[in-house]
């Protein structure tokens, strides 16, 4: 199983050819926000909502049940890591990093700021 940014979903719901790795993907929970709160503050949610909704129920598709006590811990030592090293990343994209670590999954995203973030494996 491996976790999916925003980016990359949004990419390929675009239409934009993106190939995903042939395994189960897991969907993050601030990811899933993320999504749905760019379907409504889009341009055409009426278009971009059925695309996700249909997009989630793939039999490959996992979504998080949410966050867990331990995520926050995870989160912690992301945040102090980075803050010390003056490298931050948003608040959104440590919860991510928090989950994926957590779950001990690989990330497959195209933002760079995760570069930063050695406390989980970036996938290829």
């Amino acid at each position: 199983m491996i976790g999916v940014d925003t980016n990359v979903i949004s990419a390929l719901l675009r239409g934009e050819n993106h190939d995903l790795p042939n395994e189960e993907l897991y969907i993050p929970y601030v990811v899933l926000a993320e999504l749905q709160a760019g379907i409504i503050t889009g341009d055409n949610p009426q278009k971009n909502r059925p695309l996700l909704d249909t997009f989630l129920k793939d039999k490959n598709i996992t979504t998080s049940p949410g966050l867990v006590p331990e995520i926050i811990t995870n989160y912690v030592e992301i945040y102090g890591y980075l803050r010390k090293k003056g490298t931050p990343i948003s608040p959104n994209d440590l919860w991510i990093a928090a989950e994926c670590m957590y779950l001990s999954m690989p990330l497959l995203t195209y933002d760079k700021d995760f570069d930063n973030v050695p406390q989980i494996i970036l996938a290829a």
